[in-house]
């Protein structure tokens, strides 16, 4: 599935493919609010969680606080596990969204999908008719609330910069294994000659 394939559902704005439950869902939509403020808070935490590894160790209370809350979700997460979908491969955008085909019932107007792994709060968005090709449909999102799409663009644009950062690292860690790796075979291969 190419992003050329779904420009028509996912428009020419960003879009980012990653793992997240998604279900058909009957209750009543997010409204633009709700949904900005849901996002936001997610990405301050999980903003503030990793800027935190290069800072000094916050009070000890603080920490007590922190870990209580996290085993407070945990427990919270474990009690809703049954009720959240499994995860599946999608492509979003501020645009709509592209699953694989038999995720969701073709008829479906209202997708639940949950913003992220640790929360089991979803986001319920409407969706404009699935349009299926190959092995994947797509729709776009059914809102008059341009508030609404401001708020997925701004969370596709963190998401895409979650996943760029992450792809950088993870080049950045094997270049650095590479260096080592020659470096140690240069070091084991100079032993052998005889010295200038």
């Amino acid at each position: 599935m190419t992003m050329a394939n779904w420009q028509d559902v996912l428009g020419d704005g960003l879009a980012v493919t990653l793992e997240l439950p998604v279900a058909a869902s009957e209750r009543l939509p997010t409204s633009g609010d709700v949904a900005a403020r849901l996002l936001d808070a997610i990405a301050a935490l999980e903003a503030d969680s990793s800027s935190r590894s290069n800072e000094e160790l916050p009070p000890p209370e603080l920490t007590r606080l922190e870990l209580k809350l996290d085993l407070l979700m945990d427990l919270v997460m474990t009690l809703l596990a049954d009720q959240v979908p499994r995860c599946v491969e999608i492509k979003l955008s501020g645009e709509g969204i592209v699953i694989p085909a038999g995720v969701l019932p073709i008829e479906c107007t209202r997708l639940a999908i949950y913003p992220c792994h640790w929360l089991a709060q979803p986001l319920i968005l409407e969706l404009n008719p699935f349009i299926q090709r190959d092995q994947h449909c797509g729709a776009t999102w059914y809102s008059p609330d341009y508030g609404l799409r401001e708020v997925l663009q701004r969370w596709v644009f963190r998401l895409h910069r979650r996943d760029v950062a992450r792809r950088r690292l993870q080049s950045d860690l094997q270049d650095s294994d590479l260096i080592r790796a020659t470096a140690s075979t240069f070091a084991s291969t100079s032993k052998n000659f005889p010295p200038l």
